[in-house]
C-alpha cells in the first residue's frame, strides 16, 4: 500500500517495539485510522507531542537523499564533522532511508530505518 496523504490528518501515537520495531498510529483527515510499522530502526526522534496533534505531511527519503542535517538532529553530531559525513555514508551504503514527520500542530520526529509498512487500524469505539 503507498502512504496516504496525511495532510491535516492526525498523529495518534507511538509505540517503541521490541526487535527495533517502531509503530506510528496515524489519522487521515477523512479519520481512517492506519499503522505505520518501521523496521529495523536505527535512530529515532520526537518532540512536542501534544494532545491533538495535526499532520502537515509525512516525508520519506531514500538512501540516497539523506542528509547531514537528517543526521546531525538523530545522533546529535554537528552537521558539518567528518563523524556526520561518516554516518552518511554508512546509512547510504546500508539503504537506510529517514522518515520526516512534519506538523502543522504539535508531534515533529524524524526516524532512521531499513524498511516500513502501513496497515489499516480497526478502532474500537
Amino acid at each position: 500500500m503507498p502512504i496516504p496523504n496525511f495532510h491535516d490528518g492526525y498523529f495518534d501515537g507511538i509505540w517503541i517495539g521490541p526487535n527495533n520495531l517502531v509503530y506510528l498510529f496515524l489519522r487521515r483527515a477523512d479519520h481512517q485510522s492506519l499503522v505505520l510499522g518501521l523496521a529495523g530502526v536505527e535512530r529515532l526522534t520526537f518532540a512536542e507531542i501534544k494532545q491533538g496533534n495535526i499532520i502537515l505531511d509525512l516525508v520519506f527519503r531514500g538512501a540516497g537523499k539523506i542528509t547531514q542535517l537528517d543526521i546531525a538532529e538523530l545522533y546529535g553530531v554537528d552537521a558539518d564533522s567528518p563523524q556526520c559525513v561518516s554516518l552518511v555514508n554508512d546509512a547510504t551504503e546500508r539503504q537506510l532511508q529517514v522518515l520526516e514527520v512534519n506538523p502543522s500542530y504539535g508531534a515533529k520526529g524524524l526516524a532512521l530505518f531499513h524498511s516500513w509498512d502501513i496497515t489499516q487500524r480497526e478502532v474500537q469505539p
